[in-house]
């Protein structure tokens, strides 16, 4: 029998190789380090829960910073999420000036951290101070740490825990905490919200806020404003905040005109409750153009026009926008404007 070739020999050696990767890569062997799975469960890039570790983390921030511990509150997450803790700083900026800073953690980690400010900033408006709790009807007090509306528990029914900070202005933000973060609700009020009030009596508490008057204003209306919690927002808008102003506007009248004249008993008097109504009377949702024609046939002294010019552009800009978007259509002698302060849509941390 002859013998092979050197060369028939290598392209026999060729074709069984190559026959051989073939049968290889067409089986179905299991090559992935996870086995049947061909991939990771996402468990395995998720750091196992840790609260304490994360509050060590913070402890070792805060002495970095100078910060002192002031408040330290703990509530539960939703659906056995575990133990959520809010604590609220206090320190001294680099030129003197008291700062605040908060931090809140879960078994997943630092969820919310917020300020201190730095010095040198100019934008003071972001909150950085703690509220342990609201206090129906009065501006809370960053040293109450008692009452039923407390940081840390579910503020407004939504199954989640929530935490108030104030900022050094004074204005309210709530946030929502969860397992792995932390959201602000947004809120459409008229004026900053500085405290709450529980116009409905359902046992849970409505954002509330003034139009800031000077010092001296001779008229000087309560222009108040509400926002009750719904479809996760914090709105005037809403039913609770509706009837609420349209009790207070009076009457049956667009204008809200339903408190007899004879008890009010001077220009100032008369000026003011006609101006609170017709803020309440737009608030409410009645027609813009009737409660500020009825505004606009009260007769205004001299001495109190420039005021009363003032306040009314201030109730004209409470009108509600149109269903369309475009500002409701009022006459001549001012145009409705946004609510002041309101929020478009949550910020994220």
């Amino acid at each position: 029998m002859r013998k092979g070739t050197v060369t028939e020999k290598l392209s026999l050696t060729t074709c069984v190789l190559v026959a051989a990767c073939v049968a290889t890569c067409a089986s179905d062997h299991q090559v992935s380090p996870w086995g049947a799975a061909r991939r990771p469960h996402l468990a395995a890039y998720v750091a196992p829960p840790d609260l304490e570790a994360h509050l060590r983390t913070i402890d070792v921030e805060a002495a970095e910073l100078g910060l002192t511990l002031e408040v330290e509150l703990r509530g539960a997450l939703p659906r056995r999420g575990g133990e959520v803790v809010l604590r609220g700083y206090g320190g001294t900026d680099a030129i003197g000036r008291r700062t605040s800073a908060v931090r809140v953690a879960t078994p997943r980690g630092v969820v919310m951290a917020a300020g201190p400010l730095d010095s040198g900033r100019a934008d003071r408006s972001q909150a950085t101070q703690l509220i342990p709790s609201l206090l129906p009807g009065s501006e809370p007090d960053a040293t109450e740490q008692l009452g039923a509306f407390r940081s840390g528990t579910d503020l407004n029914r939504d199954g989640a825990p929530d935490v108030v900070l104030r900022n050094e202005a004074g204005a309210l933000e709530i946030w929502a905490v969860q397992p792995f973060g932390a959201g602000r609700y947004a809120v459409e009020l008229a004026a900053p919200p500085r405290f709450a009030l529980d116009v409905d009596h359902d046992g849970t508490l409505e954002l509330a806020g003034r139009i800031a008057v000077a010092e001296g204003d001779p008229i000087a209306p309560d222009l108040l404003d509400v926002a009750g919690f719904e479809g996760g927002r914090y709105t005037h808008r809403g039913g609770a905040a509706r009837a609420f102003h349209a009790a207070r506007a009076g009457g049956a009248g667009a204008g809200g005109q339903g408190k007899p004249k004879e008890l009010e008993k001077d220009d100032v008097a008369r000026l003011r409750g006609a101006l609170e109504r017709a803020w309440h009377a737009l608030l409410a949702g009645r027609p813009a153009a009737e409660a500020l024609a009825a505004l606009d046939r009260e007769p205004v002294p001299p001495a109190l026009r420039e005021a009363f010019a003032a306040h009314r552009a201030r109730v004209a800009g409470a009108a509600p926008a149109s269903p369309g978007g475009a500002p409701a259509q009022e006459g001549p002698r001012g145009a409705p404007t946004r609510p002041q302060g309101a929020s478009e849509t949550p910020d994220r941390r």
